[in-house]
């Protein structure tokens, strides 16, 4: 669970969602030596991105957190990208641009969260820091792109649970490691929140999972898609189905941006089994063997002889 008690975390985290527009089929020039967005697509993905950061800043207070989409942000725009997150107060993650490893013909797809020297009204440190979180397992069409080349793609086998203090405790994932069942179980029973940073063309299956997900690691899911293929969505384990989906954007080639609020304190004490106000009314069940685990044995057996 989150470093501070549930009793003391805030009642909601405040997110901005962008969905940039970013086409996939145009964005990188195979006669690269490695994946690089092309001129055309990093500007309008940069003039996407100073939008919807124009659009936020007149939200007071501004979000905890921004999201935005895996391979959306251009590698060369990290430093204004600092700027803005220090300017606006607000952790970013955001997915960047193929990164080149030191073995040529090698790249990384990362995630950055940048978490600005300001936030959340008062000063968390002594400048703006930057962390990478590279993504495990590349998806089997990004694979095969990425051998056409020829390019390898370097696995970051790394789990990360980030103690967001009073808004809780969270992991981020980077689009097909969202499928990969381990690192799931890593997470239940610790976090409050889980950002998946995607450009996913499967929406609908992605969205399945989350649902499946924020019941079974009973945290709120959420997903930045691609606004090219659409389906950014946040849901949370409550109880009525009507409550259960905070945030859903669907449409193809949209580029979008929402802030939203998401459940802390409350969803919180329901993990800790903690009592609330309403008995238990607003969220879900926790599932078996959340709080506590029977050992399980395997049986065989053969149908026929």
């Amino acid at each position: 669970m989150s470093a501070l008690p549930a009793s003391v975390l805030e009642a909601k985290l405040k997110l901005g969602i962008i969905q940039t527009s970013l086409d996939p089929f145009a964005a990188w020039a195979a006669s690269s030596a490695i994946p690089k967005i092309s001129q055309c697509e990093e500007e309008r993905a940069i003039t996407e991105i100073r939008a919807h950061f124009a659009a936020f800043h007149q939200e007071k207070p501004p979000p905890d957190i921004i999201v935005l989409p895996e391979l959306a942000v251009p590698t060369g725009f990290e430093g204004k990208l600092k700027t803005m997150a220090a300017k606006m107060e607000s952790v970013v993650i955001a997915g960047f641009d193929y990164r080149a490893d030191v073995q040529p013909g090698h790249v990384h797809n990362d995630a950055l969260m940048i978490v600005p020297k300001r936030w959340r009204g008062k000063t968390i440190g002594a400048k703006t820091i930057a962390r990478r979180i590279g993504k495990t397992y590349p998806a089997p069409a990004e694979k095969a792109k990425l051998d056409a080349i020829p390019c390898s793609f370097v696995e970051d086998p790394a789990v990360w649970l980030i103690d967001g203090g009073a808004i809780g405790t969270f992991g981020v994932m980077v689009c097909y490691d969202f499928l990969d069942l381990e690192r799931i179980t890593m997470y239940r029973g610790r976090v409050q929140h889980l950002f998946i940073l995607a450009l996913n063309q499967d929406a609908t299956s992605f969205r399945h999972v989350a649902e499946a997900v924020a019941r079974m690691v009973f945290c709120n899911v959420i997903i930045c898609n691609c606004g090219y293929f659409g389906g950014s969505l946040a849901v949370s384990p409550y109880r009525l189905p009507e409550h259960r989906t905070i945030y859903n954007h669907a449409g193809a080639k949209l580029a979008t941006s929402q802030i939203i609020e998401l459940p802390v304190g409350d969803l919180s004490l329901h993990q800790s089994k903690s009592p609330t106000n309403d008995d238990g009314k607003t969220f879900k069940s926790l599932p078996p063997g959340y709080t506590f685990s029977v050992e399980l044995f395997e049986h065989s057996a053969k149908i026929e002889k």
